[in-house]
């Protein structure tokens, strides 16, 4: 049963970047190597590891080609972490329970 009591617990959410940058200190690659391994600019990995830009379903792919990351979860940690950010910045968590358009039990209701 939907309790708006409960509450999920917080835990860190990682991007693909932070995945990236770990590969990439792990096997000593620059920015421009992966760039030209994968057919993008050196600026586009900039962009992705400092989170201003997020990966493509083809991109990703180039990713896992080269570097053997599941594209599947790069485009996972990046959609989670997208998620988090909004819910993040509308403050949706708190706007929920006093929100009007929530679901709420009607008193009348026997269940």
């Amino acid at each position: 049963m939907l309790h708006r009591e409960n509450k999920v617990k917080q835990y860190h959410t990682s991007s693909a970047a932070d995945l990236l940058k770990e590969v990439m200190d792990y096997y000593d690659i620059t920015q421009a190597d992966l760039a030209k391994r994968i057919g993008v600019s050196q600026k586009n990995i900039s962009d992705i590891l400092n989170r201003k830009r997020y990966l493509t379903a083809v991109l990703a792919i180039r990713i896992e080609k080269v570097m053997g990351i599941s594209s599947k979860l790069l485009l996972s940690l990046d959609s989670n972490y997208k998620l988090q950010l909004a819910k993040k910045d509308s403050n949706t968590a708190n706007k929920e329970a006093s929100s009007p358009l929530f679901l709420q039990r009607y008193s009348w209701v026997t269940a």
